[in-house]
């Protein structure tokens, strides 16, 4: 693959914020980037999928294939 000079003389805006150390780096210098440490509030989830209580009753096969049958009539 040819190499064109525009390629050779690119700035590396990136790779100029990363620096060999991390203790040099600048990467994430913003100051949100901080306050982004989890606490325990962060893992207090309840796990599993939510299920709705009014949900009512499941339609019988009959009910649902008449349903299809009048919906695809128009």
């Amino acid at each position: 693959m040819p190499v064109l000079p525009k390629e050779d003389e690119a700035d590396s805006n990136l790779t100029d914020k990363v620096a060999k150390e991390s203790r040099d780096s600048n990467a994430s210098d913003h100051p949100l980037h901080d306050k982004n440490v989890a606490s325990m509030q962060d893992h207090k989830a309840n796990p599993g999928p939510v299920m709705a209580d009014n949900l009512g009753e499941p339609a019988s096969k009959e009910e649902l294939k008449k349903r299809a049958e009048e919906l695809n009539k128009k």
